[in-house]
């Protein structure tokens, strides 16, 4: 899907790739860069942020260098005039002589520093506070050559600025009713699921993840918990690994009073990551275990990412075998087999041969 014009006929055209894009995410930087033309402007972007952190961006190529920078060296909790804009609130798109003097503007380390090395020395921007509890700013952006974008340039973005902020709460509710829909088909299925804010708040869940609340999972303002601390510790770090590019992780949550023990899977929402209206990013599906006798070497290894060799000695260790038994059956030394264990002890979060085993008796249940 792609449109192949990027400068709009006018603006009934350019209101209609708008809404486009809010259905269809991958058309952003095509109307972004219209956007841009449309102010004789270089550069534009869209930027969601949840207090001074970049939650997400999608910009037009032209952009796409500069905002790397911005999120990599933390301008964003150093932009002064995303604070002076949302402090305005007023519906319309603004320009530096808005809010700023001259002398502010010589003496800023954002733009003397970032925006004018940048090209970005000049600015339109708009803030707008959307259904989610984040702001999404839209801006266009020229070089300091070119001087400040006129205000004939301002207004006429202005007239599309109550297009863009339809598109963005139609693209919001879009997003979190695909979340919704895809936890209450895995209710259909028996597992308790949930959707993630990228920090990990909880934003959708079926009835059954609901029921596990608060005695297995903690619904808190900064983030899910687990009630077990080394499940939240294994699920905070899991996010780190998440927002750093990892495909998805697996961690055991250990039986409660309330709960038998389960596995968690957390992976990400397809095409989150490239969504600047989306908020929710992970999905975390709970699969629930009960005791039984025999252990598929299969699952283990899916469930837990174990080599062949791993899953063996966690069988082994399963069905009562020892580090010596095991060694010797399979014609191996016993630091082998101990260190195959400790790889087993990391990959499942345990920390002692007998957590392990309970953990490992609870995935008897599960079948290929």
């Amino acid at each position: 899907m792609q449109r192949q014009d990027a400068t709009p006929r006018d603006d009934g055209d350019l209101i209609d790739r708008i809404y486009e894009a809010a259905a269809v995410p991958e058309f952003w930087p095509g109307v972004l860069d219209a956007l841009a033309a449309h102010a004789d402007c270089r550069a534009a972007v869209l930027i969601s942020t949840d207090g001074t952190e970049v939650a997400n961006w999608i910009g037009n190529p032209t952009i796409v260098e500069a905002m790397d920078i911005y999120v990599r060296d933390g301008w964003g909790a150093r932009n002064p005039l995303s604070d002076r804009a949302i402090a305005r609130s007023l519906p319309d798109f603004i320009g530096e002589f808005d809010v700023f003097h001259q002398r502010e503007i010589d003496e800023s380390p954002f733009y003397q520093e970032f925006m004018r090395p940048n090209g970005l020395a000049w600015s339109g921007g708009t803030v707008i506070s959307g259904p989610t509890d984040t702001h999404v700013t839209v801006s266009v952006h020229r070089p300091h050559v070119m001087g400040p974008v006129e205000r004939v340039h301002l207004d006429r973005l202005t007239q599309l600025r109550p297009h863009l902020a339809r598109a963005a709460f139609l693209a919001a509710r879009l997003r979190l009713e695909q979340a919704r829909a895809a936890v209450q088909a895995l209710a259909a299925i028996g597992l308790p699921a949930a959707a993630l804010s990228v920090e990990g708040r909880l934003k959708v869940a079926n009835d059954l993840f609901q029921a596990l609340i608060p005695e297995v999972a903690l619904d808190r303002r900064e983030r899910l918990k687990f009630a077990d601390r080394e499940a939240d510790k294994l699920f905070n770090q899991g996010l780190e690994a998440l927002r750093l590019g990892v495909a998805g992780l697996t961690f055991p949550v250990p039986a409660s009073a309330e709960a038998t023990p389960m596995v968690v899977h957390l992976v990400p929402i397809a095409g989150a990551a490239h969504d600047i209206f989306s908020a929710t990013r992970w999905l975390l599906v709970c699969a629930p275990v009960a005791k039984a006798n025999r252990i598929d070497s299969g699952v283990l290894q899916g469930l837990f990412d174990l080599t062949a060799a791993e899953a063996r000695v966690a069988k082994g260790l399963a069905a009562g075998d020892t580090l010596d038994s095991l060694a010797a059956r399979h014609g191996l030394g016993r630091e082998t087999i101990r260190s195959q264990l400790k790889a087993v002890m990391a990959k499942t979060g345990t920390h002692r041969q007998a957590d392990l085993v309970r953990l490992l008796t609870g995935t008897a249940s599960l079948r290929r």
